[in-house]
């Protein structure tokens, strides 16, 4: 499938549920991805969504796709509240969710946990860096030659 075409789609759907953040394709590249599309789509969906959740006095969400040593790398930049350093080993964990007694946000603590078990099956991997009180970069990586999922 044109992964570009599904960043785009991805991007396109989750700004319609937002008038607060403006969500930027930074940079792009030209693809043909083997794999299921509309689960990477459902982990974009969650990273984005989880960018503008956790960001609530920003204003922007920055996308980055590219390919680096046979891969293909996506990261999801926002501006928000960050996640504590020693929060971010547990953060894809399901069910859990920070507790943080400034901000309570909804949800159950499923998002993040599907979209590792998706990109676990694609041969992928994500990891996030953060800086507590400046955002969170949220990124993974899929391998570019095709893999039985």
């Amino acid at each position: 499938f044109d992964f570009n075409q599904m960043i785009h789609e991805s991007i396109e759907s989750v700004q319609y549920t937002t008038n607060t953040h403006q969500i930027t394709l930074q940079s792009e590249i030209d693809i043909n991805y083997v794999g299921d599309r509309f689960r990477l789509e459902q982990v974009m969906n969650n990273f984005l969504s989880n960018a503008i959740k956790y960001s609530p006095d920003a204003d922007r969400v920055l996308v980055n796709v590219s390919e680096k040593e046979g891969d293909l790398i996506v990261s999801v930049k926002d501006f928000g509240i960050g996640i504590p350093s020693d929060k971010i080993d547990r953060i894809f964990d399901r069910y859990y969710r920070i507790d943080n007694t400034d901000m309570r946000f909804e949800g159950l603590g499923l998002g993040l946990f599907i979209s590792s078990e998706i990109l676990k099956r694609h041969h992928g991997s994500f990891w996030i860096e953060s800086d507590e009180g400046a955002g969170a970069t949220f990124s993974f990586r899929l391998p570019l030659l095709p893999q039985e999922l």
